[in-house]
């Protein structure tokens, strides 16, 4: 059982979802640069649209984030995104060279905090890494 949420945490959920959902939008697009790279498409490159659009809305994410005012409550969660931010931002770095295995070590782990804030405060769901069509059993 979840235990419910007071009104300023609420609020806090509110403002910061779609933060967490640009999170996951700028993974998914490093991700997407990523299966181009290892398929030999000659359109990877640094300064693939991808690339572009993943940098502006990280960089609009992570000042939305360092404005927000986390509740006690919210403090893990807040700071396992702050962490995503950092992680990814070392792969929006490691992909101005293409380089898959660069790119994907911080963007695991930038999964990894992402799938961390989800578990600490309700409506952040994530799908994990192994449940996708592409898992290895």
């Amino acid at each position: 059982m979840t235990t419910p949420v007071d009104d300023r945490t609420a609020a806090y959920i509110a403002e910061i979802h779609p933060r967490f959902e640009d999170l996951r939008q700028v993974s998914a697009q490093l991700a997407g640069l990523l299966v181009l790279a290892a398929s030999g498409s000659k359109s990877a490159t640094p300064d693939h649209p991808l690339l572009k659009s993943a940098r502006e809305l990280h960089r609009s994410t992570v000042d939305a984030l360092r404005s927000a005012r986390p509740t006690e409550r919210a403090q893990q969660h807040h700071a396992a995104l702050i962490q995503a931010t950092q992680s990814l931002s070392q792969a929006l770095h490691a992909a101005r060279e293409v380089d898959i295995d660069a790119v994907l070590t911080p963007l695991q782990t930038a999964h990894a905090h992402l799938q961390r804030a989800s578990n600490e405060l309700p409506g952040f769901e994530m799908v994990e890494f192994k449940q996708g069509c592409c898992a290895v059993p």
